[in-house]
């Protein structure tokens, strides 16, 4: 599974729990329950941080490895180019 993935199943469980919070009535009953739904909530905005992040940092890696790699390619291009006039 991607970071990708993960992060699509979190988005879906992000409404999910914040369908349950919203849904529930606002009384003293539920206060424990919207306590721990908003805890839960908390936790998952924290993790889908983390996870946009390292989303983020492997492009970032990947586009600088592109770009070394075409400079490489355009050097060694022009190595044989040099090669081929002596």
């Amino acid at each position: 599974m991607t970071y990708k993935e993960i992060l699509e199943k979190l988005e879906e469980i992000e409404g999910q729990l914040d369908d349950s919070f919203y849904s529930l009535p606002e009384w003293d009953g539920n206060s424990d329950g919207r306590s721990y739904l908003d805890g839960a909530r908390s936790d998952l905005y924290g993790l889908k941080d983390d996870i946009e992040r390292k989303i983020l940092d492997e492009q970032k890696d990947h586009d600088i490895l592109y770009n070394i790699e075409k400079k490489w390619k355009k050097a060694l291009t022009f190595t044989n180019i040099l090669r081929k006039i002596k």
